[in-house]
Formats: structure tokens, sequence, C-alpha cells
């Protein structure tokens, strides 16, 4: 009886190790998110203050005509965002109201029907910046970088690693560009997993500093160039021009990059074009 007591309890004791080396392996197995970053205009082709309102020279009190455009301009916004099911969707140049009447606010209609944390910086009549997810972020905080410009920061806990999520704008002013690159680039030395989302502004040749310091980037690395600032390359009637991919995603090394892309959303496109991608938290 003793022995088959001790042979019951040695298999018990063996089924729980069994159960926790497959936690402890799960926990460190590859995690796949869809995420991307949008420089969103304030929704206005890259002019502040929210959907400039049409119609309103011929119907100038008119709500049932300006109304209808602005339903309608919120409804295609909601789809684009709904349809691409991103784990992490980071916003630039958001607005508090979707549209210049400020009949709507733009996170309650746009964002909320799909996620469940929205997280926010600083708002500045240009530079707002936010993160959607429905993951829980924690440890929010702000970086500035120049003026207005910085990168808002939080902590997503997977597992048994923490990987830092940012979305930044960095200035495309000369004074503070080149500065606030390097302060970026020095800030994501410091961190062992992130995922860092946003408009660069930057060259050909500065993104690809990014690799040179030990980073994966969505635009500009193994898949190729992805324009984002479409409007001048339209204009100029080509496909592609030098500097035009100044929105990115850059992570840690040990977070690869997959699947790639850069769609016109027929919503905003003469502004900036989206990036998007799948990262995969490797160690």
């Amino acid at each position: 009886m003793v022995k088959r007591k001790a042979m019951k309890n040695g298999l018990i004791l063996g089924l729980a190790v069994w159960i926790a080396g497959i936690a402890a392996a799960q926990t460190n197995a590859p995690v796949k998110l869809r995420v991307g970053t949008y420089n969103v205009g304030h929704f206005n082709q890259g002019m502040k203050g929210g959907l400039e309102v049409r119609g309103k020279a011929q119907y100038p009190n008119d709500k049932g005509v300006t109304g209808k455009y602005i339903k309608q301009e919120l409804l295609n916004w909601k789809h684009w965002i709904g349809a691409q099911s991103l784990d992490i969707l980071a916003v630039q140049e958001w607005n508090r109201f979707f549209d210049q009447d400020s009949t709507y606010k733009a996170a309650d209609e746009l964002l909320k029907p799909f996620y469940n944390h929205i997280y926010f910086g600083d708002e500045h009549a240009w530079i707002y910046n936010g993160i959607a997810t429905n993951y829980q972020l924690t440890g929010l905080r702000q970086q500035y970088w120049f003026q207005d410009y910085y990168a808002l920061i939080g902590d997503l806990k997977i597992g048994d690693k923490t990987v830092q999520v940012i979305s930044t704008h960095i200035p495309w002013q000369a004074k503070g560009h080149a500065a606030a690159l390097d302060a970026l680039t020095a800030q994501l030395k410091k961190f062992k997993y992130f995922i860092c989302f946003g408009d660069m502004n930057a060259t050909d040749e500065e993104i690809l500093k990014f690799p040179e310091a030990g980073f994966n980037i969505a635009n500009g690395g193994h898949q190729g160039w992805f324009v984002t600032a479409a409007g001048g390359v339209l204009l100029d009637r080509m496909k592609d021009g030098p500097n035009r991919h100044i929105d990115n995603i850059i992570t840690s090394g040990n977070i690869k990059i997959m699947k790639v892309d850069a769609p016109y959303t027929k919503l905003n496109d003469l502004d900036h074009l989206p990036v998007l991608a799948d990262v995969i938290i490797t160690e």
C-alpha cells in the first residue's frame, strides 16, 4: 500500500513538473501582434481642427447637408479602423473632435467601439499622440523632443517580458530634427523590448541609421521601402521617390517584423499613409 501511494505521489509530482514546464515554455513562446501606425492628419489632410465640413458655402445653415457629409466620412474612418483588426494602433496628429463643427468626439466614435484601452499624451494644436489597444499598458509617461513634439510610452506585460510601446512624432524643423532623432535612438537603446510607432519626418539615410543601431524597421527594412508621404508622389505622377518613407515601426532586435504594408485608405491619402505590420516577440 505504501509503495503504491509513493508511486501515486511520484506521478502527481511528475505531472506537476511537466505542466510547469509547458507553462514556462508558453511564457517564452513567440508572440505575434498585428500593429499599425497612422498619422491621421487631424482627419483633414494635415490641417488642424478636424474634418473640414463640405457644403458650407452653399448650405451654411443646412445641417441636413453638412451633417450627412460629416457622418459619412466618420463611418468611412470607423470602417477602416475596424477592418484592420489591429492589436495595437498608434496614432499621431489626432484631433479631439472628428469634425470642425465639434459634433463628434473622435476617440469615442472611432476607437472605443474596438478598443478597451485608449491612451493619449498631451494635446497640442498640431501634435497629439495616442495608442489604442485591448492590452493594458502601465507606467504611461511622455518624453519631449522639441517644442510640442514628444513620445507617449507605456509598458506592455507579455509573459515574463515587458515591452515598451511608443507613439512618437519627430519634428521636421531643422532646428530640432536631428537632435530629436538622436534622442529617440538613445532612449530606445535603454529598452530590452520595444515597439516604436511614429512619424519620423526622416530622410531615407536617417531611417537606415536605426538598423545600424541594432533595431528592426518596417519601412526600409527587409521588405524594402513603402511610400507614406503619398501626396507628393501622386503629384509627381510617380510610384515612389526618395525621402517619401517618413512613417515607420521600429522594434528592438529581438522583435521580428513581417507582412509590412502601407495601404491607400481613401481617407487621408494626400497627407500620410499608415504603416501596418506583424511583429513577433521572439525571446
